[in-house]
C-alpha cells in the first residue's frame, strides 16, 4: 500500500504550508501583545516589577542600579584592637620646663607637670593618671607611710615580686598624699622587654578599694638594678578609673601613655641609678633610654620593639 503522504498533490501541500504560516504569525502577534502589557503593569508598590528575562549589564558609562547613598559624614571607623584609639578631642600639653608632653583627654586637666612627671585628673571622682613617677627605694622591709634610708621615698625588699612592688609603691603614693591606705591587688602582669641596665619592667592591671570607692587601674612599672648602698629606683605609670568605667581603662591607658614623649636626654637622667658611686656619675645608654620610651612609656609590644630593646623588630 502506498503511504498517505505520497498521495498529497503539490497544490494541497502548498495550501497547508500557507495555513500553517498564517497560524504561526497570529500566535506570535498574540504573545507579543501579552508581553507588552505585562512589562508596563504596575506593582502594588507603584514600581516596575523586574521580569524573569536577564537584564543587560550596564556599561561603565551607564548609571548602575540604585544603591543606598553613603552618609555625608560617615562615622569614624573603630581602630583594630592592636592599635589603641587616639585621645579623642584631646589637647596637647607640654610641661612648663619643656621636659615632657602628652595628649590630655577631653574633659581632663593637668594638675602637675615638670622634670618628666605629668599628673592628670579627670572630670569624675577617681579619674587620674600619673606618668613617669620616680620613687627611690631602699632595700629593707616595707613600712607603710614611712620613708626609707638614704633619703629614699620608701623601704621595700628588692627581692619582692613584681606584683608586690607595684602594690607597695601605689600604696605609698596614696599615703604620702594624705589618703588612707587602700586595699587592692595586681591581677595581671605582662613583662616588657628592656635592656639589662633598666632592670625589670612590665605592664599591669589591678583594682583598688578605698573609702573613696572602687577603682580599676592599669599602667607600667620598672624596678631598676640594686645599687651599692642598697638603694634602687622605681618608675611608675598608672591610669585609674572608677570601677564603673572599667571598659574604658585599657584604651584610655594606651592612648595616654602612647602620647607621652620626653627628650632622650631627660630619659637618660630619669633612668640614671639613684645609688651613684662616690666621685662618679653613671650615665644611661641613649639606646636604653629610647627602649624605655618605646616599651615602658608607650607600652610597645615585642613585635614593635627593635632587637636592641629586646623585641623582634629590626633595629
Amino acid at each position: 500500500m502506498t503511504p498517505p503522504l505520497r498521495k498529497w498533490t503539490a497544490f494541497s501541500i502548498a495550501a497547508r504550508i500557507v495555513v500553517f504560516a498564517i497560524l504561526c504569525v497570529a500566535l506570535l502577534a498574540a504573545a507579543l501583545a501579552q508581553s507588552q502589557q505585562q512589562s508596563v503593569k504596575p506593582s502594588s508598590q507603584g514600581t516596575v516589577q523586574s521580569q524573569s528575562a536577564p537584564q543587560p549589564t550596564p556599561q561603565p558609562s551607564q548609571t548602575p542600579p540604585a544603591q543606598t547613598p553613603p552618609p555625608q559624614n560617615p562615622p569614624a571607623q573603630t581602630p583594630p584592637p592592636s592599635s589603641p584609639p587616639p585621645a579623642s578631642g584631646g589637647t596637647p600639653y607640654t610641661t612648663p620646663d619643656g621636659s615632657a608632653s602628652v595628649i590630655v583627654p577631653a574633659g581632663w586637666k593637668v594638675t602637675e607637670g615638670g622634670q618628666g612627671l605629668i599628673l592628670l585628673a579627670g572630670p569624675n571622682v577617681g579619674e587620674a593618671a600619673l606618668l613617669a613617677k620616680v620613687m627611690n627605694a631602699h632595700n629593707a622591709p616595707y613600712v607603710p607611710g614611712q620613708k626609707g634610708a638614704d633619703n629614699t621615698e620608701l623601704s621595700m625588699p628588692y627581692a619582692a615580686g613584681f606584683q608586690d612592688k607595684v602594690a607597695m609603691v601605689v600604696e605609698q603614693i596614696w599615703l604620702m598624699s594624705g589618703k588612707a591606705a587602700p586595699q587592692g591587688a595586681v591581677t595581671s602582669v605582662a613583662p616588657i622587654p628592656v635592656p639589662g641596665d633598666i632592670g625589670q619592667c612590665g605592664a599591669y592591671g589591678g583594682n583598688i578599694s578605698s573609702s573613696m570607692g572602687q577603682f580599676v587601674a592599669a599602667g607600667s612599672f620598672c624596678s631598676m638594678p640594686l645599687g651599692m648602698n642598697g638603694d634602687f629606683k622605681t618608675i611608675l605609670n598608672i591610669v585609674q578609673l572608677p570601677a564603673s568605667e572599667s571598659a574604658s581603662l585599657t584604651p584610655l591607658t594606651q592612648s595616654i601613655l602612647r602620647s607621652y614623649n620626653a627628650p632622650v636626654t631627660l630619659l637618660e637622667e630619669i633612668l640614671r641609678p639613684f645609688d651613684q658611686p662616690a666621685g662618679h656619675i653613671i650615665l644611661m645608654n641613649p639606646v636604653s633610654a629610647q627602649c624605655f620610651q618605646l616599651g615602658v612609656m608607650h607600652l610597645g609590644n615585642a613585635s614593635d620593639l627593635p632587637r636592641a630593646c629586646g623585641g623582634t623588630a629590626p633595629n
